[in-house]
C-alpha cells in the first residue's frame, strides 16, 4: 500500500450537487488511486453509481443523530469519537501521508484537525466560504475556538477568491493565505456567432438555490416569468415543489432537475440567455455576501452564451464580472433595470459579442 496518499475530507462529495462537492470531483480527478483517497457524508436516497472505477476511491461516513427528524447538525457530535476512529481506520489502512480539509462544515474540519495531530502528518486547509465572521449561536463559541487553532497548525491555509483572501489578510494579519481557485478540465471553445429567438427568448438557471443567491434568483426569474416572451429552465436539485411554493410555475417554466457536470455544458448552449444571480439578502452576513465566488460562474463564463448577473455592488463578483466585462450585471433590485438589460443582451448584438468574447477569454 502507497505510504505516501493525499486524503481530501469534504462533507460533500461525489453524488452530492453542492459547489464544494462539484469542485472537489474536479480535483479529484486529476489524481491516481495510489494518490489520492476521499472521505465525506454518505448521501441518502442517492445513487453513488457513476463514479469512475479508475478515479480515487471515496469512503463515506454517516454521523448524523436525528430525533423526530431534527437536530442533525447538532446532535452528530455524539459520533465524533466514533468518526474519528473510522477516518483513523482509513489513514492507517492506506497510508495517508498528508490531508487536505474543506470547509464549509466545522465537523469535518475538526475531524481533519484531529486526524492531522494524532499521526503528525501536514494539514492543508481550503476555506470556500467564511467561518468564525459568519455565524452566530453555538457555532460562533465553536468557531472562535476552533478557526485560528486550524489556521496556526495548518502547513497552508487556501481560500477560493481573491476576494476572501484580501478580506481574511485585513481581518487577520497574522495568518497568511492563498487563493486556489475553482478548478475545471474544460477546453475554451471558440466564440461563434449567436443569434437570438426574439420572439421566446430563452433564460438557464444552474445551481442550487439556497441563502446565498436565493433573493436574486427569484427576483430574476419572477420577472421572467411575468413576460409571456420569456421561457426558465432550471437545472437544479431543487425540487419543482420548492420553485412552486415561491410561486414560479406554468407552462413556461422547465424545471429539468440536476445533471452532470459534463452533460450541462453541452446543454447550456440550447439557451439564450444565462442567468448569474447573487444574494442582495438572506441568512448570511455581508462577509459572507461580500465574498461568496458562485461555482456556476465557470461553466456560465464557458457557454458561449450572454451572461445576465443580478449581483449587489461592493462584493467581489460584481467587481469581478465587472472589471472583465464578461457579463452584464444588474446591481440593484430595480425590475427595470433587469429589463433593460435583458432587451440590451437581446437587441443589441455588437454588445452581446463583446460580452460572450470577453467571457471566454476570463
Amino acid at each position: 500500500m502507497s505510504s505516501n496518499k493525499l486524503l481530501i475530507i469534504s462533507w460533500t462529495l461525489f453524488p452530492w450537487t453542492s459547489g464544494s462537492s462539484v469542485i472537489v470531483n474536479n480535483l479529484a480527478a486529476q489524481f491516481s488511486k495510489d494518490q489520492l483517497v476521499l472521505l465525506g457524508e454518505q448521501p441518502k436516497n442517492r445513487s453513488t453509481e457513476g463514479w469512475p472505477s479508475d478515479y480515487p476511491e471515496i469512503h463515506y461516513l454517516d454521523p448524523n443523530i436525528r430525533i423526530a427528524g431534527r437536530g442533525a447538525r447538532l446532535l452528530r457530535w455524539g459520533n465524533f469519537l466514533y468518526c474519528l476512529k473510522s477516518a483513523s481506520d482509513l489513514v492507517k489502512k492506506d497510508g495517508v501521508s498528508a490531508i487536505m480539509v474543506i470547509f464549509p462544515d466545522d465537523f469535518y474540519l475538526y475531524l481533519a484537525y484531529r486526524l492531522s495531530l494524532k499521526f503528525n502528518i501536514p494539514l492543508y486547509t481550503w476555506f470556500h466560504n467564511t467561518y468564525l465572521d459568519n455565524y452566530t449561536g453555538w457555532r460562533r463559541y465553536l468557531a472562535k475556538y476552533l478557526q485560528p487553532r486550524v489556521w496556526k497548525h495548518a502547513h497552508k491555509n487556501w481560500v477560493m477568491s481573491d476576494g476572501m483572501r484580501g478580506f481574511y489578510e485585513q481581518v487577520y494579519p497574522e495568518y497568511r493565505f492563498s487563493t486556489l481557485r475553482h478548478g475545471f478540465s474544460l477546453q475554451v471553445p471558440d466564440y461563434t456567432d449567436v443569434s437570438l429567438r426574439k420572439d421566446k427568448v430563452s433564460f438557464v438557471f444552474t445551481g442550487s438555490l439556497n441563502q446565498s443567491c436565493e433573493d436574486a434568483s427569484l427576483r430574476l426569474m419572477r420577472h421572467i416569468m411575468s413576460n409571456e416572451q420569456y421561457e426558465l429552465h432550471v437545472y437544479t436539485g431543487n425540487s419543482i415543489s420548492y420553485f412552486t411554493q415561491h410561486g414560479i410555475a406554468g407552462e413556461r417554466f422547465h424545471h429539468h432537475g440536476f445533471i452532470q457536470l459534463s452533460d450541462l455544458y453541452a446543454a447550456l448552449r440550447n439557451y439564450d440567455i444565462m442567468l448569474l444571480p447573487h444574494g442582495f439578502d438572506g441568512a448570511r452576513t455581508d462577509v459572507e455576501f461580500q465574498t461568496i465566488f458562485p461555482t456556476r460562474t465557470i461553466p456560465l463564463l464557458l457557454s458561449n452564451r450572454p451572461i445576465l448577473a443580478h449581483s449587489p455592488p461592493n462584493t467581489f463578483l460584481t467587481e469581478f464580472l465587472k472589471e472583465r466585462e464578461c457579463a452584464l450585471v444588474v446591481d440593484t433590485k430595480s425590475s427595470f433595470a433587469i429589463q433593460k438589460a435583458i432587451e440590451t443582451l437581446v437587441h443589441n448584438d455588437e454588445r452581446r459579442e463583446q460580452l460572450i468574447k470577453n467571457a471566454l477569454s476570463t
